[in-house]
């Protein structure tokens, strides 16, 4: 009596779904991509640091200049004048995966610079946008391995 089976095919199939979770662009790129209108809107349009704490509060004399850009009469500091910095976000590849970024270096300059200022941690990820990602990638695992 002679059995058949399907087992190549199901392990060619465990196979791949477990090759999904070392590809970086299933993983780590849709992870970046999404984490940056997050961490836009805490710092541009929030004005919060990384800790979740309010960055600060911008000077008279740096209030006309805001009025006269069109920024808005709120003192909360937002890093944000011109709008090339928050504009200038982006998804960066590395050599373990994606992170992310500026692509002009006078926009990453700027960010350590407002950091130094501030004595404040702010372009990095909060504990919320941490959290973001980790249920995030969960459920692309999930998604991954079915």
């Amino acid at each position: 009596m002679a059995t058949v089976t399907n087992i190549a095919q199901v392990l060619g199939n465990i196979k791949t779904r477990f090759d999904l979770l070392r590809d970086k662009e299933y993983l780590l790129r849709p992870l970046a991509i999404e984490t940056i209108p997050l961490m836009k809107d805490r710092i541009h349009e929030r004005g919060e640091a990384s800790d979740g704490s309010q960055i600060g509060t911008y000077a008279n004399s740096y209030m006309r200049q805001r009025a006269k850009a069109g920024r808005g009469e709120s003192r909360k500091i937002i890093v944000a004048l011109t709008s090339q910095l928050e504009q200038d976000w982006a998804v960066i590849g590395t050599t373990n995966g994606y992170g992310i970024g500026f692509n002009n270096p006078f926009n990453a300059q700027k960010a350590r610079w407002v950091e130094e200022q501030k004595s404040k941690i702010i372009f990095n990820l909060s504990a919320k946008e941490k959290e973001y990602i980790k249920e995030r990638l969960q459920e692309l695992v999930n998604g991954a391995i079915g």
